[in-house]
Parts: C-alpha cells; structure tokens; sequence
C-alpha cells in the first residue's frame, strides 16, 4: 500500500470516527406521554446582542413562545416569532447585567414558562438556575467554549461543574465537549450537541479562479485564548525560510499592541495588514485563501465554521471540538503541536494551489451539518427532552 493511500484511509477513517461520535450526541429524543416541543414555552435570559439570531432563532421557530429578556436594544426584534423584554438602557453594562437578572424575576412572575435557557454559566446560567429555584422551571445551558475550556478547570472549578449538574439540559458544540460532561458527572441524557449555526446562504463558496489577496486570514479576539501573536510568529517563520505570502487579521482586543510589537519586532508589517474588529468577516474570507485558528482553546469557532462554508481550507490545532469540522488531509490541516514552526509548515503547504485545492472544494461540505435546520432539529431534541423532565415530575406528584 502506497503511503498516499494509506493516508488516505487513516482521513477516511478518522472523519468517520468524529462524524459518528457527533452523531451519537446528537440522537432523536423519544417523547414521554403528552411531551410536545412546540408547545414549548421558553424564557431565554441573554446579552447575546447581535448573535441571538444565531443561537436562538432556530429555538423560535419551534417553541410555542419565546421571550427574550435581553441587554441591547439595537438587536430588539431581529427574530421574528420572539417575544422581546428590554433591561433598560442606562448606566454601565456591568449594572444593566445585573438589573437583566430582576427583570427577568418580574417576567417570570408575571407570566407562565416551562423552561428557562442560557447560554453561558455566569451570570445567565446562574440567573436560570435562580428561576428554576423561584418557579419551577426546567433550565437549559448552552455551553459556547469557556465555561469548559476555562471556568472548569481552575482551582474554583468544582462550583462550575456542580452548577452544570444542576441543569435540566445541557448543550455544547462537538463531541470532546460532551464526553467531558459526563466525567463532570452529568447523565447522559442531559447532555446535547446543538449545532453552531451559520448562515449558509450568506457563507458559500464562490468560484475558484477568483483572485484573492491573502493567503491567510485570521479571525478573532486579540486575547490570550486566542493566542493572536502564535499566527505572527507562524509567519515569521514563513518569512525566514523566503516564503512569499499576504496575510491579514480581523479582530481587536487587549492583545492588540502585543501583536502589533510582535510584527514590527520581525519586520512583518509589509506582509500582514490589519482590519480592526468587524462585525460581518464575510469579505475577508472572500479575499483569502486559508483560514488559520490559533486558540489555546476553543469550542467549534464559528470563524472558523463560516470560512470553511466560504471555501477555505483551515489550518488549526487540535483542541476542543474542532476535528467534528475538520478532518486533516481533507478539508484542512490539524496541527498536532502549536508550536510556530509546526503551524507554519501547515500553512506552507497550504500555499501550494494543488494542495489546497482539493481541501477548498471539500472545505464547504461542512454547511450540511452547520445549517439553521440542523440548529433547529438540536433545539427540539432539547426541548424534548425538558418536556419529558416536567412530564416526569408531573407523574411523581400525580
């Protein structure tokens, strides 16, 4: 057997391995008794802003009722069918978070929920658990990245993982992330995939023969998760050995002179040029060739979901849940060590167009399992399995 081919099949295989552990979280949920997803009555607390369409939009068009008690008002009525109560607008976020938490007692009180959602232990997570306390309600949790990633395994990690414990669902985005789950003690039955959603009319690739004008993008807050400075000094190496390339990087943060320093300390600012935080990456994707991820940690970044639905192959390492989207030698390169001479010899080999070619025509491939309607099958999985909590509850007081 040819080497090629034997890497061939070792992809295959290793795709089909991490498709079907996706596959197993993500299991229809049987009904019990009179349990009904549409009928579901939903109070989501979030300060989501211009992404609750994204995570919650898909839960609207299955739920009976869903009201959004919410911080920005520029992201007031952007889902249609959702019901929206506004904290107000006054004083620094930090008070507005915690008047979202009295708000949202008042609108429990005031009208009738069967579940309370969150994405994100604290503060809302923990607003839900107070309500689930308060009224009875089912409480969910969507967990994005850091609350496993971070939260979980510091040295006050035993409160994270024992509120996880206390919610009636819990969601993540990939198959890493839920395994961990059940070595934080969760049932498995608790315990969903929910798709990271994109919007897959908006990311779709466009043809080939399209010049661009970066082999590489980089997208991402400048912070020490994301690790902004690895993607320069991955360049620098590119740089000494006389590589030719453009990059370009799309983000902002506190990182944001590191970086800057970082570039200049290896005379790269003729190569890399910044675009600053921008809310809709689209163009740039358009622009570049290979997408390139650098965290420490992730969850299944939503950067990285929507330039492969684009068409660009990304080069990334392997942590979290990112290999349930990217298969090495396939769609994209997985670096085993995060190492800059490792990445760079990834992103190399990206610079060859009979390399990367057949890696950005799979690269899209992934918008049939990122879709709003996958997103939507997860929420009625998760709902199902609430509304058979409260039927279980129900039957033990009957």
């Amino acid at each position: 057997m040819s080497e090629t081919t034997a890497d061939t099949e070792r992809a295959t295989t290793d795709a089909s391995a991490e498709t079907d552990a996706r596959a197993r979280w993500r299991a229809p949920v049987e009904p019990m008794g009179d349990t009904d997803a549409a009928g579901a009555r939903v109070l989501v607390l979030t300060g989501l802003g211009h992404k609750n369409a994204l995570h919650y939009g898909p839960l609207a068009d299955i739920a009976e009722e869903m009201t959004l008690v919410c911080l920005d008002p520029d992201h007031v009525g952007e889902i249609e069918n959702a019901n929206y109560v506004q904290v107000p607008d006054f004083g620094p976020r930090i008070l507005r978070v915690l008047m979202l938490f009295v708000v949202a007692l008042l609108e429990g009180y005031r009208n009738e929920y069967d579940t309370v959602a969150s994405i994100s232990l604290v503060p809302y997570g923990l607003y839900a658990l107070a309500l689930k306390k308060l009224y009875g309600y089912q409480a969910f949790l969507g967990i994005i990245g850091i609350d496993l990633d971070h939260h979980a395994e510091q040295w006050y990690g035993a409160g994270p993982r024992w509120a996880f414990r206390q919610f009636d669902a819990v969601s993540v985005p990939g198959s890493d992330h839920a395994e961990r789950l059940l070595e934080y003690g969760l049932e498995r039955d608790r315990i969903h995939i929910l798709t990271n959603a994109i919007d897959t009319d908006t990311y779709h690739p466009i043809p080939a023969d399209i010049d661009t004008a970066y082999d590489f993008v980089w997208v991402g807050r400048f912070g020490p998760e994301k690790d902004p400075v690895l993607f320069v000094e991955a360049l620098a190496e590119l740089e000494a050995r006389d590589t030719d390339f453009q990059a370009v990087m799309v983000g902002n943060g506190t990182l944001r002179t590191e970086v800057i320093d970082a570039v200049a300390a290896h005379g790269l600012e003729d190569r890399i040029d910044f675009a600053g935080w921008v809310d809709e990456p689209l163009s740039y994707y358009r622009q570049s060739d290979t997408f390139v991820l650098t965290s420490r940690r992730d969850a299944l970044p939503l950067a990285m979901l929507e330039a492969m639905a684009s068409g660009l192959p990304a080069v990334v390492p392997d942590i979290g849940s990112v290999t349930d989207a990217v298969t090495d030698g396939e769609n994209g390169v997985v670096v085993d060590s995060r190492h800059p001479r490792a990445l760079a010899a990834a992103m190399e080999r990206c610079l060859d167009d009979e390399y990367r070619g057949p890696l950005a025509e799979a690269a899209p491939d992934v918008r049939e399992s990122v879709s709003m309607d996958e997103a939507e099958t997860d929420w009625r999985n998760i709902l199902t399995t609430l509304g058979n909590k409260n039927t279980a509850v129900s039957s033990t007081r009957d």
